[in-house]
């Protein structure tokens, strides 16, 4: 698990061979305050010169006439802006002074004591634009031998502080997903320049050094920001270096002077926001969470937006609890990651705990199950298994199972219509599963109001309730009607209700849409078509497979008529309220249009194969009818999936409600 250094902790460099691509109008002004010690500038100099950071930025460095009589080589790197104090200012004053000389829009401190990894100072960036509210955010902090040294910190009631997650595995979950956090050391933190400004830069009280990045944090928060710490940002600190351990002298023995100060500054707001220290408050201490609910999601594996439908309503769901102040806690079943996937939901601020390191389920929630206010448990057969888990080890969190369908009735519906006595069976088996869920949960939700009807019928003690399914940012009306002679369905077919659908479509539908429309081409789009998918591929039918957001934005706005023929299924169908979003007018059947009140009159719904083809060679040949079925279904979309009303919902299931 040893960390590769950019280069050896003893390496001599030539000033004049680092080639920093600095610039006149820089982004980010990164700031490298030195007191002597040149060698250990210029490797840190050097590990900026080999990340090579794709973003303007200028390097502004600090000598604090240290007397050392080589300190002024760091002076010979071209580009650099190199700064000798005539007398000794302090680590403090130091970074003041350099930090009015700067001309990014952002600064970045970094203690020379460092080496940066590449993508650390682009990652600090993004945050801002991903993150509106931060103000500071900080590093993952990493010794020369790979230990984690800090992944954030945590402030005590107290007033002492802990360097969250020292000396443990970097690459653990509860390290590598990004959060608000109480401060980050200053080691490599970047600021709003601007609100570093208005708060005039570190508080000179602590001169000349220790707790003034603790202290910022605090006032960031105070002026209404937040302190993020990014784990995709990683800087190699050789902690000591600088002033060494020891608090009993030298500039060190500050330490513990300005802790004092730092107390009796900022006592209220700690008696009030945090913790008392003690090893069963780091958990939630780490996630800032005195004043916020921490959730626990459960899954059968890490969700995939793009792929499947069932993903992207949880995926949307974290995010609405993430933007209602929740923390999350997520575990799929599956460990597996997923490649970037795990990695999107951690950028947002979620915890994946997922991977090769993590704990078994029941240990995580042993550990922990006494913080967990919520449990939002996803799918039946997992929610069978951690179900009793969570009960016995969060008795006090309230459980929310997420049912997406009644997966019984779907399995019915398929059983039917091919007569599979095997999937009748399996109906039989998860009715009883969900019916037992329904009685041991304490919601039990689903996307549409007619399942949730359902559910009561059998169970009537059941506090069933429904829950808007989807939501869009953004819905496609075309100022005309796409002139075009694709036809699109679009679908999951590792779901066999979407294989059906896509043969009868083909087989059935089509050859009397093509008896009057020769030329118009079929669009199969989805992941995982399966070999009876693929036999449908020919010169009228096109099979894509699983294709990327912008292909897919760009195979709607070039199709004239979307289709969704589902004969069997269950739930609101996120494939139907995608089309609608899009900008394309829609035909579907009634099973397509279950949960979806009101869905005939801003689409096309029809059961019969011949009024299904006539309904689609009308929307080819009526721009006036395409229209306005166009314009319909856009209202539908804005009516009922906007991510404001979907978080006021999901707001709503935290509180007991009177039926």
């Amino acid at each position: 698990m040893s960390q590769d250094l950019p280069l050896h902790k003893n390496a001599r460099i030539n000033p004049t061979e680092i080639g920093l691509n600095t610039s006149q109008t820089p982004e980010i002004s990164i700031i490298v305050p030195a007191y002597g010690k040149a060698d250990l500038t210029l490797r840190c100099l050097a590990s900026l010169y080999l990340a090579a950071p794709d973003v303007p930025y200028e390097v502004i460095v600090v000598e604090d006439a240290s007397g050392e009589p080589d300190a002024d080589r760091v002076g010979l790197v071209p580009g650099v802006r190199f700064i000798n104090n005539e007398q000794n200012l302090g680590f403090l004053r130091s970074c003041n002074a350099a930090a009015k000389m700067a001309r990014g829009q952002y600064l970045l401190l970094l203690n020379n004591d460092t080496q940066v990894l590449p993508d650390t100072v682009e990652a600090l960036r993004r945050t801002f634009d991903s993150h509106p509210q931060a103000g500071l955010v900080g590093s993952k902090l990493v010794y020369p031998d790979g230990r984690l040294q800090e992944a954030g910190g945590i402030v005590w009631s107290d007033g002492s502080a802990r360097n969250h997650g020292r000396f443990d595995n970097r690459l653990a979950p509860e390290y590598n997903y990004l959060r608000e956090t109480d401060y980050i050391s200053g080691a490599s933190i970047m600021v709003d320049a601007k609100l570093w400004r208005q708060l005039g830069g570190f508080d000179e009280q602590f001169c000349p050094a220790y707790y003034e990045d603790t202290d910022l944090a605090m006032q960031v928060r105070q002026a209404g920001r937040q302190v993020i710490y990014q784990p995709a940002s990683t800087t190699i600190h050789f902690e000591g270096i600088s002033n060494g351990t020891d608090t009993g002298s030298g500039i060190k023995r500050f330490q513990d002077i300005n802790a004092v100060k730092f107390f009796e500054k900022w006592r209220e707001v700690l008696q009030r926001d945090h913790y008392p220290n003690t090893d069963a408050s780091i958990f939630p201490a780490s996630d800032r969470a005195r004043h916020r609910p921490i959730v626990l999601v459960t899954n059968d594996m890490v969700v995939q937006p793009d792929v499947d439908a069932g993903s992207r309503a949880i995926a949307q769901s974290m995010e609405a609890l993430l933007a209602m102040g929740c923390i999350v806690k997520f575990w799929p079943e599956n460990p597996f990651e997923f490649n970037q996937y795990a990695e999107d939901l951690r950028e947002q601020g979620i915890e994946v705990i997922a991977g090769l390191r993590r704990p078994r389920f029941k240990d995580w929630i042993a550990a922990h199950g006494c913080h967990i206010d919520h449990a939002i448990l996803h799918r039946p057969a997992q929610t069978a298994v951690f179900l009793p888990l969570v009960r016995q080890y969060a008795p006090q969190a309230q459980v929310i199972y997420y049912g997406h369908d009644l997966h019984y009735l779907r399995m019915q519906a398929q059983a039917r219509l091919h007569g599979d006595a095997k999937t009748e069976a399996s109906a039989a088996k998860f009715h009883d599963i969900e019916s037992k869920l329904w009685k041991d949960v304490d919601i039990a939700v689903y996307f549409s109001q007619e399942e949730v009807d359902t559910v009561r019928a059998q169970c009537p003690g059941a506090d069933a309730r429904a829950v808007q399914a989807y939501c869009f940012d953004e819905v496609v009306i075309p100022r005309s009607a796409t002139q075009s002679n694709q036809i699109i369905f679009v679908a999951g077919f590792g779901h066999p209700p979407n294989v059906d659908a896509a043969i009868w479509l083909a087989k059935n539908i089509m050859p009397k849409v093509w008896v009057q429309e020769p030329h118009v081409k079929l669009c199969l789009v989805g992941s995982k078509p399966t070999v009876e998918v693929q036999a449908l591929a020919s010169h009228q039918v096109e099979v894509t497979g699983w294709v990327s957001e912008e292909k897919l934005s760009e195979l709607y706005a070039a199709s004239r008529v979307a289709v969704v023929p589902l004969r069997f299924g269950a739930g609101v169908k996120h494939k139907v309220v995608e089309a609608m979003s899009s900008g394309v007018p829609l035909v579907t059947t009634s099973v397509g249009a279950q949960g979806l009140p009101g869905l005939e009159n801003a689409s096309a719904v029809a059961d019969d194969e011949n009024i299904l083809a006539h309904h689609i060679v009308t929307l080819l040949r009526s721009d006036e009818a395409w229209m306005s079925l166009v314009e319909r279904a856009a209202a539908y979309i804005h009516g009922n999936f906007s991510r404001s009303s979907l978080q006021h919902q999901m707001l709503g299931l935290f509180h007991v409600q009177d039926d």
